[in-house]
């Protein structure tokens, strides 16, 4: 317990200090490994949903909310279950008002892993070691936003800096503007292309503006967006991203999709039968899996999301409010056939990455590892990380032995934040605390040798060298393409 000094004077209340140097460390080997090996390594980010806008132009945030609590859903479920009105999470309350009731349930939170994600955030970005409560909500909302207004380093980019950030592929759709990407040093794109899948008009008026290429019809369609992969190859992007959402059903080409693309132009996607939905959503990932394995991209299907859960919250607080659920209706018969029609291409299958959001699949995903190959190809196919409800230490452990068990444990790509914040990069640390932990314990009851140098290449794969190798690989094999 400590009593901090007087500001303005204003009273620190006694408040809670919390020392994270151990965090999740449980013994001398697990610390050898984070504070030798991991905590020093570079971060590569390959998916998230950073703002590209507020990266280019290096964006000081206003205040403490619209850092740390806006952008993150995360918090806003959190708030939801502990019974906090919407009014004062996505509602019209104001940013202070918001701030303080997040702090008040803090203490609510042990076992989630947003409390100590959150702590993380407050300790490497501000230096604060407190544990936030009611009390301490309005003090902490004064010196943090007196410390974003006064420290330089606090904009988006020295963020980056401070991070260690060597690589971040911000999602980006094909209508976007591309072009910002070239004012992020470090920044790439990730090509999110769902909107491709089953065209809206508007979808496609806007790729025919974008690409100069009048469509038509499917052939137009399927140039104009080459064209478009293109011009995200030619800003760096190594990485693509799909969401396979529950109930995902694969379709073999039946030679009519040039029809069903032209009744999504003429009627509308959204009046299309369901049958020819799937369709000509399963006709265009398989062309794109294809394009991406010419480029050497590597494509990444997220799995498994249920997203139509409460539509009183889709109404209020929009697509991505953080309400959707894990689903259960996941056919492997249906990816499986995706990857052996991509795999049959001309480029063969493009190197692939397998989220799961239901963890009941994790040994299904890791043992499609083994499923595909191509020759002097190291693990073209990937259970990706823990995902989304799945990113804690549970989570990260059942996908590791998933992985050890089912596949090959030093080919794991390692973490990634898929995250809205930019404070949400110190999940890194997070994961490689874990990670180290895990190791460590495997080593303590003796299924892994107690090897100095193993041990240590293993962290480097698993945090930060399979993943640089995935994107040096790309762009070798798109300079032989060219």
């Amino acid at each position: 317990m400590l009593k901090y000094e007087i500001k303005e004077n204003k009273i620190w209340k006694e408040t809670m200090k919390i020392d994270l140097n151990n965090l999740m460390l449980k013994n001398k080997l697990s610390e050898r490994l984070y504070f030798d090996i991991a905590e020093k390594l570079p971060i590569i980010d390959f998916h998230n949903h950073l703002d590209v806008k507020d990266l280019a132009k290096d964006r000081r945030f206003e205040n403490i909310y619209e850092m740390w609590i806006k952008s993150d859903p995360y918090k806003h479920r959190a708030m939801r279950i502990c019974g906090i009105k919407e009014e004062y999470i996505t509602g019209g309350a104001s940013g202070e008002e918001k701030f303080i009731l997040w702090c008040s349930i803090f203490h609510r939170l042990l076992g989630n892993p947003l409390y100590h994600w959150s702590l993380l955030e407050l300790k490497r970005v501000f230096d604060i070691d407190l544990v936030p409560n009611r009390d301490n909500a309005q003090l902490l909302w004064n010196e943090m936003n007196e410390k974003l207004e006064n420290d330089s380093a606090l904009t988006c980019k020295g963020l980056i800096e401070r991070f260690n950030v060597e690589y971040a592929a911000p999602c980006a759709s094909p209508e976007d503007d591309i072009n910002i990407f070239k004012n992020c040093e470090r920044i790439v794109p990730s090509f999110r292309a769902d909107k491709l899948l089953i065209p809206e008009r508007d979808t496609v008026k806007k790729l025919s503006e974008i690409s100069g290429i009048e469509i038509h019809d499917f052939d137009d369609y399927k140039e104009a967006v080459i064209k478009r992969i293109d011009d995200f190859n030619s800003c760096g992007c190594s990485f693509s991203d799909h969401a396979i959402d529950n109930g995902f059903k694969y379709v073999r080409d039946d030679g009519k999709n040039s029809e069903r693309f032209i009744l999504a132009l003429n009627r509308g996607a959204e009046n299309m039968p369901l049958a020819d939905k799937q369709a000509l959503f399963s006709e265009m990932l398989r062309f794109l899996g294809e394009e991406y394995s010419k480029r050497g991209w590597t494509m990444q299907l997220h799995i498994g999301a249920l997203r139509e859960t409460s539509s009183r919250l889709r109404a209020a607080a929009g697509a991505a409010g953080g309400f959707a659920a894990a689903g259960d209706d996941i056919s492997i018969y249906s990816l499986t056939n995706l990857l052996d029609d991509i795999e049959k291409s001309r480029y063969g299958l493009s190197r692939t990455l397998l989220y799961t959001l239901n963890p009941a699949y994790n040994a299904v995903m890791s043992v499609l590892s083994g499923s595909y190959s191509k020759d002097g190809v190291s693990s073209l196919i990937r259970q990706g990380p823990a995902w989304w409800w799945c990113d804690h230490p549970l989570g990260m452990r059942e996908v590791f032995d998933a992985v050890a068990s089912y596949g090959i444990l030093s080919e794991f790509i390692g973490m990634t934040t898929d995250s809205r914040s930019i404070l949400s990069l110190s999940r890194h640390e997070y994961f490689r605390r874990v990670l180290c932990s895990y190791i460590s314990e495997k080593v303590i009851s003796g299924e892994f040798p107690n090897d100095e140098r193993l041990l240590e290449e293993l962290v480097r794969k698993m945090c930060y060298k399979n993943a640089k190798e995935i994107i040096l690989e790309g762009k070798t094999n798109d300079k032989k393409l060219r």
